[in-house]
């Protein structure tokens, strides 16, 4: 019963709302080709959902959330988008809906949030997810139960935590640029490596483009290609990169380096860029069939031609 009335306590609604009481800042896209589905949360902690054909809104959750929250906020959808799951505050600080039917499960619930949630990363095998909170990584099921949890021996902060195409291991990184591989079922760390932060705490992303190429980045700072055994660079390039996606099989990275999209070979090599009118902070999304979805001005998020750049649509709250 407590599960239901926390659940319940996620606000939502089918309106359209004024582009300013979204904060404007697109932070995280996420996108379903199987359910034609896109969804983007905003800085303000709303979370935004349109149907991809038409670009119409479908849903608005969040509506009226509080002005501060505690975790970044991140949206994604689980494998064949089954479910979308996305960061709150209030009695929930992970929450899950089923699309279709509406209902919805509190994953991780505010009890656990001594710091913000800054990652989460859905199993393509099952509906169960890792977690990043703080320094410390869980594996939460559908239901909201906690499998295990491990917390790392460091004083940095996770940044990003990601399944292994396998499943058998995941890949942790931290604000001060360390990169490492970790075994699921013992949680013995498989390997390490460090990234050049600058000096400073950065946010350091990591993504498995394929079975055998890890990429990261150091945001403002580089982008890199990781060895998978060693998770030691390979190739890295001075990138003012704030986020990065890749084309099926990581044959060409792209990276959110405002105002422009760099284009980097699978070996990590720049080949290209594509100029935009956009300067702000914001994700990007590969979408299929040659396409990607960025941030872009009044809070709207665009569908992009990959090779040009060019607008194809728009999705405004």
């Amino acid at each position: 019963m407590k599960r239901v009335l926390l659940a319940a306590a996620v606000t939502f609604c089918s309106l359209r709302m004024p582009a300013a009481d979204l904060q404007r800042d697109v932070l995280s896209i996420a996108f379903t080709k199987e359910k034609g589905l896109v969804a983007a949360a905003y800085r303000g902690g709303q979370v935004v959902l349109w149907d991809f054909e038409s670009g119409k809104v479908k849903t608005v959750y969040n509506a009226s959330p509080p002005k501060d929250t505690l975790n970044r906020p991140l949206v994604h959808f689980s494998a064949a988008g089954r479910r979308l799951a996305f960061t709150q505050e209030g009695d929930a600080g992970l929450v899950s809906y089923d699309p279709d039917s509406g209902a919805s499960t509190v994953l991780v619930p505010r009890r656990l949030l001594v710091k913000g949630i800054t990652a989460f990363s859905w199993s393509q095998q099952g509906d169960s997810m890792l977690v990043a909170i703080g320094r410390e990584i869980f594996l939460v099921n559908a239901r909201g139960r906690t499998v295990w949890q491990h917390r790392l021996e460091t004083r940095a902060i996770i940044t990003d935590v990601v399944w292994h195409p396998s499943e058998k291991y995941y890949t942790v990184a931290t604000d001060d640029g360390e990169v490492s591989n970790w075994e699921a079922a013992s949680g013995r760390v498989i390997a390490t490596s460090k990234l050049e932060t600058g000096g400073h705490s950065a946010a350091v992303k990591v993504g498995w483009s394929s079975e055998d190429w890890l990429v990261a980045s150091v945001s403002g700072v580089s982008l890199a290609v990781l060895d998978p055994e060693t998770v030691k660079p390979k190739k890295t390039t001075a990138c003012n990169c704030l986020d990065f996606t890749w084309s099926p099989g990581g044959k060409e990275i792209f990276a959110w380096a405002p105002p422009s999209i760099a284009i980097f070979s699978e070996a990590g090599q720049r080949t290209r860029e594509i100029r935009t009118p956009f300067e702000g902070e914001g994700p990007i999304v590969w979408a299929g069939e040659g396409r990607l979805l960025t941030a872009f001005s009044d809070a709207t998020v665009a569908l992009r031609d990959a090779r040009s750049g060019r607008i194809i649509k728009t999705f405004a709250p």
